[in-house]
């Protein structure tokens, strides 16, 4: 395994197509905050599409969700190895079937790379009310 690669970012979206010419397409691409009428909220697919910096050589992948205080989340923990190239920009994507938040709160996912933190992004999932009636 090598040094730690560089992380840049994350995104959260409901699914990632592969499209021909090697473009990937990011559908119903999610902020950092949900606004939901009623929980447990499910996602049929929930994915993370994450960029890096340099990685050169394997890399191993786990991604760890942190959800809020009093939630159980499934303890699986998934993982992958992949492999960069000097002066590519690398990017894995991490797909998540049947995802559920189970109540409102931030959820944290850390990407973990290599055993260490290498970065963490929040989603924050919150409950308003539905409006008691329709506007004229």
């Amino acid at each position: 395994m090598n040094k730690l690669p560089s992380y840049r970012c994350v995104l959260f979206c409901e699914d990632i197509r592969s499209e021909i010419g090697g473009r990937v397409s990011l559908m119903g691409v999610l902020g950092s905050k949900l606004f939901v009428q009623e929980f447990p909220l499910l996602f049929p697919k929930f994915c993370l599409f994450v960029e890096w910096g340099d990685i050169i050589g394997k890399v191993s992948v786990m991604l760890n969700i942190v959800p809020p205080e009093g939630v159980v989340m499934p303890r699986g923990k998934p993982c992958a190895e992949f492999k960069g190239q000097a002066g590519i920009t690398a990017r894995s994507m991490i797909i998540l079937n049947g995802f559920v938040f189970p109540k409102a709160g931030p959820y944290s996912f850390e990407i973990i790379a290599n055993n260490s933190v290498a970065g963490c992004e929040t989603m924050v999932v919150e409950k308003i009310e539905a409006p008691t009636s329709t506007p004229n």
